[in-house]
């Protein structure tokens, strides 16, 4: 094998006799059976029936029975104290300071948050882009791939995806709507992140440079981009609808979440399938308007560069990213685009080829700096805990129930996961806030709850997570001021707050309600609750 190698094309000639020129060769279809769900069905109510009509009385009694004891132990209450356990006053007050500083490049400024980083830097390009016309951010999820597998700088994709192996840790960029801590508003952010070896980016930081200053969209490439992208979307339908369901509902209630539901929702999914039907001879007009989303949000003046690295690369990186600013065009002004209104609120399901239900509902509340924001925090926590895994998981059968409070964007959502029931579950969120209103707050699972909250707003940080995120911080109002602010009011927490806050914002506030299934499953449903949903549409 070592002579055919030295010799040359030994994996081709392989190829060739083992794959191309081979003869033995079989083909193998796989069709898919539609009736296969039903007559499973049917035939597990026929063995079902077979084994009913040859039970005796005693055999029925005792199936009653059990099944009386699995309720009693599903509902019964688990003794906590047997576990080791953190008391509240373990819990440490204070955020560690994160040092930083501000360097200008000349057209730009960057943040530096120099830390032990095992000789690896981060760097995040960030810009803003509200500047972008509609119909602009609608490509940005396009734009992110474009511009990391396209070439760049007189390489074509292969030699830009090699330099990107050999000389980084890897490249991603993506746009992010991010929640502002102190006012109902947002930051419409396009960041472009990387990493490297220390020794490595003088090459790295070019390579930014390149894509960011010169990249080149070869219609093929874009080609394939546009199809991987539909291909990988559609075959992880099931693993989307979750997602789908939380955004859809939530684009119901605030113009934040109608602009998550375009970028990442069920409208990113129809506008790249729009995309995959584009013919040749509109791919340059589309190339146009993804060098434009380039051209209009890289430039002096509109862009931010936060660093982590360890200290002897601050003065190096200056150098280097000096030089990636002054490559950059001149800024001009340019106004924001109209933010978009939140859609219908009407109750909405959307179906899919799944065999499950993914059932979704959001009320609107509170900001981060709200008193009320960290009990709703703890709130979640305990319905989680307390409530809904028990009726949704244990006694429903979905894979996964939760209660989720988004501090942040100011919402709270309960939600079940592959669900086989779409009514049921829809029954017990309706039953939340009475449950928490007449059920004794235990002082034990309330305890719980608050340490589960506060390991959600103080989790353990890699470096850069840790520059990234006290750079977000900063930008959106949630400083280590407001959040140590939170984390008291966070142990102040009492079960009174917890029955306060479900009667004025599960109770009384407004929601809306969205669900993603298979078509079975909501045309069941609305035979047995037809006011359940008002639109019904196909994912």
């Amino acid at each position: 094998m070592e002579k055919e190698r030295r010799e040359g094309r030994w994996f081709e000639n392989v190829i060739r006799a083992e794959l191309l020129d081979n003869p033995h060769r079989a083909l193998l279809k796989v069709v898919p059976d539609r009736e296969l769900e039903d007559r499973a069905r049917r035939t597990e109510l026929d063995r079902l029936g077979a084994i009913e009509v040859t039970l005796k009385e005693a055999d029925q009694q005792r199936i009653l029975e059990d099944a009386s004891r699995l309720k009693q132990e599903q509902d019964a209450k688990q003794d906590l104290s047997v576990l080791p356990t953190l008391e509240l006053t373990d819990i440490p007050m204070k955020f560690d300071s994160v040092a930083s500083r501000t360097v200008d490049l000349g057209g730009a400024t960057a943040d530096f948050y120099p830390m032990p980083t095992n000789g690896v830097t981060y760097v995040d390009v960030r810009t803003d882009f509200s500047v972008l016309a509609p119909e602009l951010q609608a490509l940005l999820p396009l734009f992110s791939r474009a511009l990391t597998g396209s070439g760049a700088a007189g390489q074509d994709y292969v030699e830009i995806a090699q330099r990107m192996s050999a000389e980084t840790g890897g490249i991603g960029a993506a746009p992010q709507v991010q929640s502002l801590a102190a006012v109902e508003d947002y930051l419409e952010s396009f960041i472009v992140s990387g990493k490297s070896l220390d020794r490595k980016a003088e090459p790295f930081i070019r390579l930014l440079n390149d894509l960011i200053t010169s990249l080149e969209i070869d219609p093929a490439r874009l080609k394939e981009i546009i199809a991987e992208s539909a291909t990988r979307l559609e075959s992880s339908l099931a693993n989307l609808s979750f997602q789908f369901a939380i955004l859809l509902a939530q684009a119901k209630l605030s113009s934040e979440g109608a602009l998550n539901e375009k970028l990442q929702g069920i409208e990113m999914l129809h506008t790249v399938r729009d995309l995959a039907t584009r013919t040749d001879d509109e791919l340059p007009r589309l190339i146009e308007q993804l060098q434009l989303i380039r051209t209009t949000l890289f430039r002096k003046g509109s862009i931010h560069i936060v660093v982590t690295c360890e200290e002897s690369m601050v003065e190096p990186l200056t150098e280097l990213l000096t030089h990636l600013v002054d490559s950059l065009p001149p800024s001009q002004p340019l106004a924001h685009a109209p933010r978009p209104e939140p859609i219908e609120p009407q109750p909405e399901a959307r179906s899919a080829p799944v065999p499950v239900a993914f059932n979704v509902r959001t009320f609107k509340t509170v900001r981060y700096s709200h008193p009320d924001a960290p009990v709703l925090l703890v709130l979640a926590n305990y319905l989680r805990d307390n409530f809904i895994h028990r009726e949704l998981r244990e006694k429903g059968g979905a894979y996964g129930g939760y209660a989720q409070a988004s501090t942040g964007s100011g919402s709270f959502y309960l939600g079940s996961y592959r669900d086989p029931n779409i009514v049921r579950t829809y029954s017990i969120y309706d039953q939340v806030a009475a449950w928490v209103v007449d059920t004794p707050v235990e002082a034990e699972s309330l305890k719980e709850a608050i340490l589960g909250a506060c390991g959600d707003v103080d989790p353990l940080e890699s470096p850069d997570i840790k520059g990234r995120r006290e750079a977000v911080n900063r930008l959106t109002g949630f400083t280590r001021q407001e959040r140590e602010r939170f984390k008291q009011r966070l142990l102040a927490v009492t079960g009174d707050d917890l029955k306060r806050v479900v009667q004025q914002y599960l109770a009384g506030g407004r929601w809306a309600q969205a669900t993603v299934a298979g078509a079975e499953l909501i045309e069941a449903a609305r035979k047995e609750r037809p006011d359940l949903f008002a639109v019904v549409l196909p994912v």
